[in-house]
């Protein structure tokens, strides 16, 4: 049976999003982003999302640490890919607002499956914000479901992992090409780009909140904390999630 992760960014638990952050910009301040009353949260993840009980999985500070959390448990053998991931985030972390699309494009990609599993990290390269495409380049995933808060995204996912590079496009297809110059030369356009293959489609779906209901129970529940995007005042809720839902590994 495939394996089902709950994929939890505190900042989704605010009032609104924050954009274009780095590590050195530090915490956010709670009065502009004032995050959701300790009820409010409990109840969309009992609700919506069916947690009942503590799940193994684990907590981390910046999101793409998931990456290598994820590598571990597929190297323990606790977590089988491809694996269905419901991401539960303020933003899609499929590299929008990153240059690490071109290394995945045009290097890592042309590695077989099986040796991308440590890709380079860094600015062009892993991060926060990519780490579910790096995910998908490794064949992990069956599934993305992306739920965003008010004031995030759904469509915020980087146009050029996305099928035929439409940004209405319902999958997930990643795109081999061998010249970073062609690439650099139609970021506009790149259904113009030579492509060398194409990733097998992984099903791609976005939702807002409200209209988000599980189907299916979880088998594991990642959190990160993300403290470039979330004030203070949300710690709180993440300590709550971490006892209440995610048994550590």
């Amino acid at each position: 049976m495939m394996q089902r992760i709950l994929d939890l960014d505190l900042d989704f638990f605010l009032s609104d999003a924050a954009i274009l952050r780095g590590a050195d910009d530090g915490r956010l301040d709670g009065a502009d982003f004032p995050p959701w009353p300790l009820e409010q949260v409990l109840a969309f993840l009992h609700d919506q999302c069916g947690l009942r009980e503590p799940l193994p999985g684990s907590v981390v500070e910046n999101h793409g640490e998931l990456f290598f959390r994820w590598r571990e448990a597929i190297d323990a053998g606790r977590l089988e890919p491809p694996f269905h991931v419901t991401h539960v985030d303020a933003h899609a972390d499929l590299g929008l607002g990153d240059s690490g699309y071109v290394y995945l494009m045009t290097s890592l990609l042309f590695d077989e499956p099986e040796n991308r599993h440590h890709p380079k990290t860094g600015e062009g390269a892993l991060g926060d914000g990519n780490y579910l495409a790096f995910a998908i380049a490794c064949r992990w995933l069956s599934e993305l479901v992306y739920v965003f808060n008010d004031g995030g995204g759904g469509q915020d996912a980087l146009l050029y992992v996305l099928e035929e590079f439409d940004p209405h496009a319902r999958n997930i297809q990643l795109a081999a090409v061998r010249s970073r110059q062609e690439l650099s030369e139609n970021l506009l356009t790149p259904k113009n780009l030579t492509i060398e293959h194409l990733e097998p489609t992984v099903p791609f779906t976005t939702t807002g909140w409200r209209d988000f209901q599980v189907d299916q129970p979880f088998d594991f529940v990642y959190l990160a904390r993300s403290p470039a995007f979330t004030p203070p005042e949300a710690d709180a809720i993440f300590e709550e999630i971490r006892r209440r839902f995610i048994v550590e590994s």
